[in-house]
């Protein structure tokens, strides 16, 4: 499955992934609609328009051989700069940022303390409506003090929701949280001046409604988050794993649970169209970025993803998932018009 280059369309917000050959080629038209660029457990290429803003993941790359940048592009002509710790971007219709964080032993201080951030950031801006968040912090299934460091960042994570006024259930932004080698707790994220509709998953529990045996807050995200413009609709599909309600799935059979994540990533864009109305996104139509646990075979989840998307736009990342038994996470994007 290869990462073709793709263009992106004018007037749209769209997402690339390039290998280093390719870069030349859109250096121009990354120094003038280039929102940001994010590295997979290597820096992105120094090419880069020195103002555009950039994020090291230590999520090392497994497939395409040859690494890739994610780079995510605007609407229109981009607006950069620095603003304490958050390097930034935005169009007029959008803003993306990211944000570095000592994640220390102290997991629910520093998220709090970067949402905190975040919240007074974007509002400033102009752009209040958090749209997708990309969380990533090393040890996320430790333990520490007694609760596992997910656990301990979903309590953060919401208390700065309800420090900002920001409601805990509904209304949320599209999320992941993954598991690094190392390094900081590093977030990037998309925010709009207009609100994005919050998409639920008929076959899952909503992750803000799990009960406390999954910890004493539930995680703060959507299934997913359209966002409408004036000529286009763009989707972000949260982190899905082998969940069906909340209980997990198939512990041990990663083909198993990855054919059970596909069942739910096909739900929900059903319910996604339902929604939206105007237009039909089908499964293909999508940009995938597969997480995939250390240790895990990546053939059997390779095997699984062609028989279904045998042309897609795939990612494959090494990560630690959120929880302990799950092998498997993936992620979308999709803009169409109307």
């Amino acid at each position: 499955m290869s990462l073709a280059m793709v263009t992106p369309a004018e007037g749209a917000l769209s997402v690339l992934y390039l290998r280093q050959a390719e870069l030349p080629a859109l250096l121009g038209l990354i120094g003038e609609r280039g929102l940001g660029a994010v590295g997979f457990g290597v820096d992105p290429p120094a090419g880069l328009p020195p103002s555009l803003p950039r994020l090291r993941i230590a999520t090392p790359q497994m497939q395409p051989a040859e690494p890739v940048v994610e780079i995510w592009m605007g609407t229109r002509r981009a607006t950069r700069g620095r603003t304490g710790a958050i390097d930034w971007a935005c169009d007029g219709h959008h803003l993306f940022g990211t944000m570095q964080t000592e994640a220390g032993a102290d997991i629910r201080r520093a998220t709090r303390q970067t949402y905190d951030s975040l919240f007074r950031f974007a509002g400033r801006r102009g752009y209040p409506h958090l749209v997708r968040v990309w969380n990533y912090f090393p040890g996320i299934n430790r333990e520490e003090s007694g609760l596992e460091r997910y656990r301990q960042f979903n309590v953060g994570r919401q208390e700065a929701f309800l420090r900002a006024s920001r409601p805990a259930a509904g209304a949320l932004p599209a999320a992941c949280a993954l598991g690094t080698h190392s390094g900081p707790l590093a977030i990037y994220f998309v925010a709009s001046r207009t609100p994005a509709v919050p998409i639920e998953n008929p076959r899952q529990l909503s992750a803000y409604l799990y009960p406390p045996a999954y910890g004493p807050r539930s995680p703060s995200f959507s299934r997913a988050t359209l966002l409408r413009s004036a000529d286009r609709i763009a989707v972000f599909v949260s982190g899905t794993a082998s969940i069906l309600g909340h209980e997990s799935l198939h512990p041990g059979d990663a083909a198993a649970q990855t054919r059970e994540t596909l069942a739910n990533l096909a739900a929900l864009i059903e319910t996604l169209n339902g929604e939206s109305r105007d237009t039909a996104f089908a499964l293909e139509d999508f940009r995938y970025k597969v997480y995939v646990r250390p240790g895990c075979p990546l053939e059997p989840i390779e095997c699984e993803l062609a028989a279904v998307l045998p042309a897609a736009d795939i990612l494959f990342l090494e990560a630690e998932i959120c929880r302990r038994e799950l092998l498997v996470e993936i992620e979308a994007f999709g803009s169409r018009a109307p």
